[in-house]
């Protein structure tokens, strides 16, 4: 392909040849003829392969939402002949990104960093390589498709913010992680004997103490239970644009993340029914990110945020995290639940406990809401 100063020297080539027929200076057709050599040789050289080969190392093969891929490309020259200067495109989300290579000496390897950027959540094929080429009087560039034996992969997954600790809600859940509460269940633990109160299940009356104080007495028990911290991402596409919806993904994981750090039982819920995620808690951080990292709006029959919840909110904190024009269902119990909007244009309302503009601007007024 010719470039703007080989196309001008075509024009050129054209004009001196038409001057010197009509005018008989056959001196101007012969300068004709030798612009129009150095074009083609321009050509020539630009579309011949480059004397190497180009294999793509991924340095990072999983890396947070906006932060870069970082690759290595190895060039090696089996050839005994010195490789040219040369531009590698390589992609990424259907982000072209070139990177300069200079010559390499035969039989020698160089090694060039570069990075790639991302801008989404999800796993990516980078590439396709290309390898561009121009030749010494930038005439004419080739470009042709590097040949790879295998795709390289890179997963990008939510981006986690750093947060003093869960607050708010997450802190209302961290402290009744501590606080005994009376039980009926017989497998709970034992703690003291007192009167019989109506209302009381038979079941805890203690015959014995009963039958020694004249009073019916009963057992009294309490259970120290794990409390559930429960995530719920409103992924109704009505409710946020696709850059809102990647920051509320972003406050979700972040939320998720450090209420694990706290030591709490996280459940993370979705309402794409392909991606609902699951009812039991996740285990690690990782799980967290794996979760959220291939969700994607639903535009069709989305979940009511109620049919997570079918089994009741026994022990549970809700989080619904929705988009500035959310949230797309609400709970019947609106008290067992805070909202929280996440976008452009997010504005506090009737039950929305957080309004933030992005992932950055939520961690800050989580803070002060706290």
């Amino acid at each position: 392909m010719l470039t703007r100063s080989g196309l001008g020297a075509v024009i050129t080539a054209l004009i001196l040849t038409t001057l010197g027929l009509w005018w008989n200076y056959e001196e101007l057709v012969i300068a004709a003829i030798g612009v129009a050599l150095v074009v083609l040789m321009a050509i020539v050289v630009a579309r011949r392969p480059l004397r190497a080969t180009v294999e793509r190392r991924v340095r990072t093969i999983r890396v947070p939402r906006g932060d870069p891929v970082r690759v290595a490309y190895r060039i090696r020259t089996d050839t005994s002949h010195r490789s040219g200067r040369a531009t590698l495109i390589d992609r990424c989300d259907g982000q072209d990104v070139e990177i300069e290579i200079d010559p390499v000496a035969a039989g020698d390897i160089s090694e060039v960093l570069s990075t790639l950027p991302t801008r989404r959540r999800g796993v990516f094929e980078l590439g396709p390589l290309d390898i561009a080429k121009i030749d010494p009087f930038h005439l004419a560039a080739g470009r042709w498709r590097q040949a790879e034996d295998h795709a390289a992969l890179a997963t990008v997954h939510p981006k986690v913010y750093e947060m003093v600790g869960p607050q708010g809600s997450s802190r209302v859940v961290e402290n009744e992680s501590i606080v005994r509460r009376a039980a009926a269940d017989p497998m709970s633990g034992f703690v003291s004997m007192r009167e019989y109160v109506a209302g009381d299940d038979p079941r805890m009356i203690h015959w014995p103490t009963t039958a020694r104080t004249g009073t019916l007495m009963v057992r009294e028990h309490v259970e120290v239970r794990r409390p559930e911290f429960t995530i719920v991402v409103d992924a109704v596409s009505t409710v946020a644009s696709e850059e809102d919806f990647e920051e509320m993904v972003d406050v979700a994981a972040t939320l998720a993340v450090h209420a694990l750090r706290a030591g709490l039982d996280v459940v993370v819920r979705t309402t794409n029914r392909e991606h609902a995620g699951r009812p039991t808690p996740l285990d690690s951080e990782a799980d967290v990110l794996d979760l959220l990292t291939p969700i994607r709006q639903a535009g069709d029959e989305p979940l009511a945020v109620g049919a997570l919840f079918a089994q009741g909110f026994d022990h549970t904190s809700v989080l619904l995290v929705t988009g500035p024009d959310g949230p797309s269902t609400r709970l019947a119990a609106s008290d067992q639940m805070v909202t929280i909007r996440v976008g452009d244009g997010a504005r506090s309302g009737a039950g929305v406990a957080v309004a933030a503009q992005d992932a950055p601007d939520f961690v800050n007024r989580w803070r002060s809401w706290s």
